[in-house]
């Protein structure tokens, strides 16, 4: 069952599959909720190689973080009229972040030696490199998710569902940097 499922998301998480696809399960929605959550907590604190946040705030801002979701989430289909879909939505945005994020993993590994190293040489540099473009491929690809989700969810052309996805990393921007 867990395989099934996972296929279905992987394939919306790959641009193959309709969020309405789906399962309508608060149960799953629950289940990535948490796991989107400890995902983020964790990488939080891999990130944070000079050990400047508490746990607290870590996980003060990841629950927020989750609320930004939910919240703009709801009142972007709430105005679109499609809140029947707000939950196969969430749960496929909350799916997809957090296979994307699971590639993430080796690249924060490399951060504290790359926080290290001795930018002089090449193949530092050149190490670095990788690194931003693996990073930035992976932002690149989550944002392109969110944008077909919505764009799926809410039956808007490919502009329309390009600024749901700016509204929706800004307000995640905005309510992680209140605590960060």
């Amino acid at each position: 069952m867990w395989e099934a499922l996972l296929k279905r998301y992987w394939l919306v998480t790959c641009l193959k599959e309709s969020p309405a696809n789906t399962p309508y399960s608060p149960v799953m929605m629950i289940f990535a909720a948490f796991w989107f959550f400890m995902v983020i907590i964790i990488q939080w604190y891999l990130a944070d190689i000079k050990q400047q946040f508490t746990l607290a705030n870590s996980i003060l801002a990841a629950l927020t973080l989750l609320c930004s979701y939910f919240v703009y989430t709801f009142v972007i289909l709430k105005i679109n009229r499609k809140v029947n879909r707000a939950l196969q939505t969430l749960t496929s945005l909350l799916v997809s972040h957090t296979m994307i994020h699971f590639f993430a993993f080796p690249l924060l590994l490399a951060v504290p030696f790359l926080a290290k190293a001795n930018l002089a040489q090449p193949a530092i540099v050149f190490i670095g490199m990788i690194y931003l473009f693996l990073t930035l491929s992976l932002t690149l690809w989550q944002f392109i998710v969110t944008i077909y989700i919505y764009k799926k969810s809410l039956d808007l052309d490919s502009l329309a569902a390009t600024l749901a996805g700016f509204g929706l990393l800004a307000c995640n921007f905005l309510t992680v940097s209140f605590w960060h």
